[in-house]
């Protein structure tokens, strides 16, 4: 009697250790590679937007400060102009990632 009780207490410590061996191979490594992709994606994403960001303030400065005809009642207009430019980028960008995509 006590011989089965070993041996299914043996099979549960067994059972046991293979659902945990299992949960960790199919559940914990997949969403470990996924976050560290996901991490890489959203790193890649702040540079991008940090260097679009700092661009398009250089653009600003270069058109307030090089040309004169931004002065007085058109002051405006490298403001519009910046931010036209940005719309053109973000159109393009999806565009391209929209393409990107049908291809799949």
């Amino acid at each position: 009697m006590k011989i089965e009780q070993d041996l299914i207490s043996e099979k549960f410590i067994e059972l046991r250790s293979l659902l945990v061996r299992y949960a960790k191979q199919e559940i914990r490594d997949p969403i470990t590679a996924l976050a560290k992709w996901v991490s890489l994606g959203l790193l890649g994403m702040l540079f991008l937007v940090v260097g679009t960001g700092f661009g398009a303030v250089g653009l600003l400065r270069l058109l307030q400060n090089e040309f004169s005809l931004f002065n007085g009642s058109l002051s405006f207009l490298p403001y519009v102009l910046v931010s036209v430019i940005l719309l053109i980028v973000i159109i393009v960008s999806l565009k391209a990632l929209r393409r990107h995509n049908e291809v799949r």
